[in-house]
């Protein structure tokens, strides 16, 4: 995933709960311990230690940043209480985390590697949550990784990212997996088949050619016909026109469209465009156009990487916390928690022996397991479809309805 400007909110109450203060705070990227915990020993570490957190926290994507940094801080509240958290064993002695430091990368891969030597030069911090994008990781990770610091990402999905950075862990399915449930979808109801014809357009950025050319390989390989065509997404200047190409896929007797994207209201066009087309078939979007206030659609698809914490009972009491401290979440919010969780308890059990480092923390955290979690299913950073690292579930797919509501057709 990867978000920039352009980017219409979701549930643009809760998105835009953006408080100034919060937002000036976070953008300074300073840290919030004093100065003499850049010399933090490894013992007193195990007794409160530092975390960071990465992600734009400013400019056009703040609602991103901050709802992340919102689902971090959340988790550190319930932890450093001592209050029963989905996954973490009763007996675990946890050790106090604190978030040290924010970095306000703002989806821009230069501002994340400057990002990420503020987090290498602050010796409180054992690890961090980013970074968001799959972009800023491109930046940012080469210094962490220098640097010998573990971070975990929450949202950024591209698939060789966890190949190319050594040190880099997330909390999501990659593009593979969830160009896979749609596709593996559509083929099983029938929305396309064996010889038939389908459309498969990208939005010429990292993101969207990389989950684009996921679910070409998926529709070949399942004898599928595959129209590729890309075409740059709308920018604060310059709107996409998919008239073309809505035609193309009339004429070309496509039964397919698959089309993700970074901006939800170019879903909302092309689909606008396809009918005006004659366009009878499927359209299926992604994780960058799940918004109901700007992709509404009667009868398209939209996959997304994580689950709707409204739907997991475990994670009611986390979301009430939430909600009552900063109205409602996005989607791309709460699989922070999970990844602060993740981190917390790897520097916990890197303790046990009353020190720790940032090389220890690292080594731990790749044998750290749950075997639930609010995002509704088990995590481990162990399935080899991503070198090892993330979850072996936790895609969903969504049907819009006839009103514009969003409706759980699979999760797997």
């Amino acid at each position: 995933m990867k978000r920039k400007a352009g980017i219409t909110l979701l549930v643009a109450s809760g998105l835009a709960a953006v408080a100034v203060a919060a937002t000036a705070a976070a953008t300074s990227a300073r840290p919030s311990a004093p100065a003499k915990a850049q010399a933090a020993s490894a013992s007193s570490l195990c007794t409160t230690a530092g975390i960071g957190f990465a992600g734009p926290v400013s400019g056009p994507a703040a609602f991103l940043g901050l709802d992340q940094q919102r689902w971090a801080s959340t988790f550190l509240n319930f932890w450093n209480a001592g209050k029963a958290i989905p996954g973490v064993p009763a007996s675990l002695k946890r050790v106090k985390v604190k978030l040290a430091l924010i970095g306000d990368s703002q989806l821009d891969p230069q501002k994340a590697a400057t990002v990420g030597a503020q987090m290498l030069s602050n010796k409180s911090i054992l690890g961090m949550i980013g970074f968001a994008g799959s972009n800023e990781n491109l930046g940012g990770g080469p210094v962490l990784d220098r640097g010998g610091l573990v971070y975990i990402t929450a949202s950024a999905t591209v698939d060789a990212l966890t190949r190319k950075l050594k040190n880099l862990f997330r909390i999501v399915p990659n593009n593979l997996r969830q160009a896979g449930v749609a596709v593996d979808y559509a083929l099983k109801h029938g929305q396309v088949k064996k010889g038939q014809q389908a459309m498969v357009v990208d939005d010429g950025e990292a993101y969207g050619i990389n989950i684009a050319s996921d679910a070409q390989k998926l529709l070949q390989a399942a004898g599928v016909k595959v129209n590729r065509e890309s075409l740059p997404e709308s920018t604060s200047s310059a709107t996409a026109d998919f008239s073309s190409l809505a035609q193309k896929a009339v004429a070309n007797g496509a039964k397919l469209v698959y089309a993700p994207t970074q901006v939800a209201s170019d879903s909302q066009l092309f689909t606008q465009q396809l009918k005006s087309a004659g366009y009878k078939g499927s359209f299926f979007a992604t994780d960058g156009s799940f918004d109901s206030k700007s992709f509404k659609f009667p009868g398209a698809y939209v996959s997304f990487f994580g689950a709707d914490v409204y739907r997991v009972a475990a994670a009611k009491p986390f979301v009430s916390y939430y909600t009552k401290h900063w109205g409602k979440t996005t989607p791309f919010g709460a699989p922070n928690f999970v990844a602060a969780q993740m981190l917390a308890i790897a520097i916990s059990k890197s303790c046990s022996d009353g020190t720790t480092s940032r090389a220890e923390v690292r080594r731990v955290l790749k044998g750290v397991s749950i075997p639930t979690s609010i995002l509704g299913h088990p995590l481990a950073f162990d399935f080899a479809g991503d070198v090892r690292k993330g979850p072996a579930r936790g895609i969903t797919l969504w049907k819009i309805g006839s009103n514009g509501s969003y409706k759980l057709v699979l999760s797997d």
